[in-house]
């Protein structure tokens, strides 16, 4: 196991009784949506790489836009074809 690994388990084995059991709710819920635990992995990558968070973020805000304006060309180019 690594250092990582252990810090992340250390502050739900520790602390008040009261923040253990809201811990455990919430992972018990988000658990229930798939959705939720690909984003909380996504999350948890993420603060993994923030020392490069100010090359990052410029970068996934440069291709969501190229992918945005593509699309909506797209759909321009689809809804000036269609005749109804």
């Amino acid at each position: 196991m690594s250092k990582h690994d252990l810090d992340e388990t250390k502050p739900e084995q520790t602390g008040p009784f009261w923040k253990r059991q809201a811990s455990s709710i919430i992972e018990a819920q988000i658990t229930r949506f798939p959705l939720l635990v690909q984003l909380r992995a996504i999350w948890h990558q993420l603060q993994g790489e923030r020392e490069i968070w100010p090359y990052l973020i410029p970068l996934l805000v440069v291709v969501f836009l190229g992918s945005y304006r593509a699309e909506r060309k797209k759909l321009r180019v689809q809804s000036n074809e269609d005749p109804s």
